[in-house]
Protein backbone atom coordinates (compact mmCIF):
# COMPACT_ATOMS: atom_id res chain seq x y z
CA UNK A 1 0.00 0.00 0.00
CA UNK A 2 1.10 3.27 -0.90
CA UNK A 3 2.19 5.72 2.21
CA UNK A 4 -0.29 8.57 -0.42
CA UNK A 5 -3.18 5.70 0.43
CA UNK A 6 -2.32 5.75 4.06
CA UNK A 7 -2.28 9.28 4.46
CA UNK A 8 -5.30 9.79 2.65
CA UNK A 9 -6.70 6.79 4.72
CA UNK A 10 -6.02 8.54 8.10
CA UNK A 11 -6.92 11.96 7.06
CA UNK A 12 -10.57 10.62 6.33
CA UNK A 13 -11.26 8.50 9.29
CA UNK A 14 -9.82 11.38 11.46
CA UNK A 15 -12.41 13.91 9.55
CA UNK A 16 -14.97 11.17 10.49
CA UNK A 17 -14.47 11.27 14.28
CA UNK A 18 -14.93 14.99 14.17
CA UNK A 19 -18.68 16.54 14.13
CA UNK A 20 -20.22 19.36 15.55
CA UNK A 21 -22.95 19.08 18.09
CA UNK A 22 -26.10 21.41 19.12
CA UNK A 23 -28.36 21.08 21.95
CA UNK A 24 -31.25 22.64 23.65
CA UNK A 25 -31.77 22.77 28.11
CA UNK A 26 -34.62 23.80 29.56
CA UNK A 27 -35.25 23.19 33.53
CA UNK A 28 -37.24 25.17 36.68
CA UNK A 29 -40.85 25.82 37.38
CA UNK A 30 -43.77 26.77 34.11
CA UNK A 31 -43.18 30.22 33.44
CA UNK A 32 -46.47 31.78 34.07
CA UNK A 33 -45.11 34.86 35.78
CA UNK A 34 -46.09 37.19 32.91
CA UNK A 35 -47.54 40.71 33.39
CA UNK A 36 -51.32 39.68 32.72
CA UNK A 37 -50.78 37.27 35.98
CA UNK A 38 -49.11 39.42 38.20
CA UNK A 39 -51.33 42.46 37.26
CA UNK A 40 -53.94 40.77 39.63
CA UNK A 41 -51.50 41.06 42.78
CA UNK A 42 -51.45 44.42 44.62
CA UNK A 43 -48.48 45.11 47.40
CA UNK A 44 -49.79 45.41 50.69
CA UNK A 45 -53.04 43.43 49.85
CA UNK A 46 -52.46 40.04 47.94
CA UNK A 47 -51.03 37.08 50.18
CA UNK A 48 -48.93 34.19 50.01
CA UNK A 49 -51.44 32.20 49.08
CA UNK A 50 -52.49 34.47 46.54
CA UNK A 51 -49.40 33.71 44.97
CA UNK A 52 -49.20 30.16 45.12
CA UNK A 53 -52.88 29.84 43.65
CA UNK A 54 -51.72 31.99 40.84
CA UNK A 55 -47.91 30.89 39.98
CA UNK A 56 -48.03 27.64 41.81
CA UNK A 57 -44.68 25.77 43.78
CA UNK A 58 -41.60 28.49 43.76
CA UNK A 59 -38.46 26.86 42.91
CA UNK A 60 -37.11 27.75 46.22
CA UNK A 61 -38.37 29.89 49.49
CA UNK A 62 -36.38 31.95 51.36
CA UNK A 63 -36.39 32.80 55.04
CA UNK A 64 -35.11 36.46 55.82
CA UNK A 65 -35.44 38.00 59.63
CA UNK A 66 -38.93 38.59 60.07
CA UNK A 67 -39.64 38.06 56.05
CA UNK A 68 -40.05 35.35 53.28
CA UNK A 69 -39.59 35.20 49.86
CA UNK A 70 -41.14 33.42 47.15
CA UNK A 71 -38.18 32.52 44.21
CA UNK A 72 -39.29 31.48 40.68
CA UNK A 73 -36.44 30.43 38.33
CA UNK A 74 -36.48 28.85 35.20
CA UNK A 75 -33.41 28.19 32.81
CA UNK A 76 -33.09 27.96 29.22
CA UNK A 77 -30.03 27.20 27.49
CA UNK A 78 -29.06 26.76 23.87
CA UNK A 79 -25.52 25.69 22.69
CA UNK A 80 -23.61 24.30 19.45
CA UNK A 81 -19.83 22.85 19.02
CA UNK A 82 -17.53 21.83 16.90
CA UNK A 83 -15.59 18.47 18.35
CA UNK A 84 -12.15 17.74 16.52
CA UNK A 85 -9.15 15.13 17.02
CA UNK A 86 -7.43 18.37 18.75
CA UNK A 87 -9.56 21.38 19.13
CA UNK A 88 -12.74 21.62 20.42
CA UNK A 89 -15.06 24.33 20.98
CA UNK A 90 -18.76 24.97 22.47
CA UNK A 91 -20.75 28.19 22.44
CA UNK A 92 -23.63 27.90 25.47
CA UNK A 93 -26.10 31.14 25.82
CA UNK A 94 -27.96 30.60 29.12
CA UNK A 95 -30.97 32.99 29.98
CA UNK A 96 -32.69 32.91 33.23
CA UNK A 97 -36.48 34.02 33.60
CA UNK A 98 -37.18 34.89 37.32
CA UNK A 99 -39.78 36.32 39.86
CA UNK A 100 -39.09 36.70 43.53
CA UNK A 101 -42.09 37.95 45.58
CA UNK A 102 -41.48 38.98 49.36
CA UNK A 103 -44.02 38.87 52.30
CA UNK A 104 -43.83 40.26 55.92
CA UNK A 105 -44.55 38.25 59.05
CA UNK A 106 -48.59 38.61 58.56
CA UNK A 107 -47.58 36.66 54.88
CA UNK A 108 -48.75 40.33 53.28
CA UNK A 109 -47.00 40.76 49.43
CA UNK A 110 -44.69 43.46 50.15
CA UNK A 111 -42.99 43.36 46.70
CA UNK A 112 -42.12 41.71 43.96
CA UNK A 113 -40.07 41.83 40.41
CA UNK A 114 -40.12 39.38 37.48
CA UNK A 115 -37.59 39.23 34.47
CA UNK A 116 -38.97 37.50 31.15
CA UNK A 117 -36.49 37.24 28.64
CA UNK A 118 -37.99 37.59 24.91
CA UNK A 119 -38.02 34.31 22.99
CA UNK A 120 -35.68 36.08 20.13
CA UNK A 121 -33.62 37.76 21.99
CA UNK A 122 -30.34 35.80 22.59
Amino acid sequence: MKLSAVFTALILSASLLGGCAQFESNRGVEVNWQSTVTEQLVNGQSTRRDVLALLGPPSQVIALDGESALYYLFERSEGEGLILILYNRMHIDTRYDRAIFFFNKDDVLTEFATRLYPTDEG
